[in-house]
């Protein structure tokens, strides 16, 4: 009797599971050949997507359980130009991925993506913890309304075109615990403010290539208040006023701290001495008149397990060259 309740169980699995391949799914084994045109990775030689079990292809981890794509790596790094038009900006259409239900992890990256077609998909994407876009062109995620992947927890924007306005969209992402917005063109400082309703961050990048390209006006009363970051505080290359730096104070659980601060060293203290868990410390100078203040804003008792200190004097040097004839 145990026996063919057994043969039963099976039965209705096999079912209500859907039909299965070789170990991979056959909806979603026809939506990854779908992505081929698009992904310079999948062409690249010794990469082969259409033979056998997906789930063993490269770039794709599947789950041992269901068989069901977890994991899409479909980030490229090649310098080589694939396809004229892709390499000039391209709209991905988001329907592409929605085969894939248990899809965790998705990386994007490098792909010269300029936006989104049927970008409001993006939020039937219920599973995705994981979410790469750096790299790209991107400009928005969502123009009209707010981005709702609940489930997310890591989200790269970084070397993409995102202005200080297009933050907005991520204060319904209550799980986010990891946000990269290096390289951006945030050249000004509102979207501090939006950043603050992020609860569970634990790690932030913002730092930026293009360093004293500009520096914020000094009523700019922005303040960083992310209670819960503890993990890493990345701001070099950036020259906030000393109203924002002041305000890293209160970031009391804050373990990594790496930072620029040409100008604001001088018009006050950045709050450090309360940071009483900072483990791994950054400093980088742009004014040779700010080292002196270092050993004001440091106590004896914040104990360093990393201490990186890098001194960058900037000052024109006139040098005559005498040629002996």
């Amino acid at each position: 009797m145990e026996y063919w309740k057994l043969v039963w169980v099976f039965v209705l699995a096999f079912l209500f599971g859907g039909y299965q391949s070789e170990g991979c799914w056959e909806i979603e084994k026809a939506a990854l050949l779908q992505l081929k045109p698009f992904f310079p990775l999948i062409n690249d030689e010794g990469i082969s997507w259409g033979k056998g079990n997906c789930c063993r292809w490269n770039g794709v981890e599947c789950s041992t359980s269901t068989g069901r794509v977890t994991r899409l790596f479909l980030e490229y790094s090649s310098v080589e130009v694939y396809n004229k038009d892709i390499y000039q900006g391209w709209y991905l259409n988001i329907s592409l991925f929605l085969p894939f239900e248990e899809l965790k992890s998705l990386n994007l990256a490098g792909n010269n993506i300029v936006g989104f077609i049927h970008n409001q998909e993006l939020d039937n994407l219920k599973n995705l913890k994981e979410l790469y876009l750096n790299d790209n062109k991107i400009e928005s995620l969502q123009s009209k309304r707010e981005l709702r992947l609940t489930k997310l927890e890591v989200l790269d924007l970084s070397y993409n075109n995102f202005n200080s306005s297009k933050f907005s969209s991520l204060a319904v992402l209550p799980h986010l615990k990891s946000l990269n917005i290096e390289s951006n063109n945030l050249t000004e400082w509102s979207y501090i403010q939006g950043l603050n309703v992020l609860s569970n961050l634990k790690i932030l990048i913002i730092s930026y290539d293009g360093m004293n390209d500009f520096i914020p006006s000094q009523d700019n009363k922005r303040e960083l208040k992310l209670m819960s970051l503890e993990a890493e505080l990345n701001l070099w290359g950036n020259v906030f006023n000393s109203y924002m730096l002041s305000s890293l104070g209160s970031l009391s659980n804050l373990k990594s701290l790496s930072l620029y601060d040409g100008y604001a060293m001088e018009e006050g203290s950045i709050g450090l001495p309360t940071l009483k868990n900072l483990e791994k410390l950054h400093l980088e100078y742009g004014n040779k008149n700010a080292l002196p203040t270092l050993f004001e804003i440091l106590e004896p008792s914040l104990l360093l397990r990393t201490w990186s200190l890098m001194v960058v004097i900037l000052m024109l040097i006139s040098t005559y060259m005498v040629f002996v004839n």
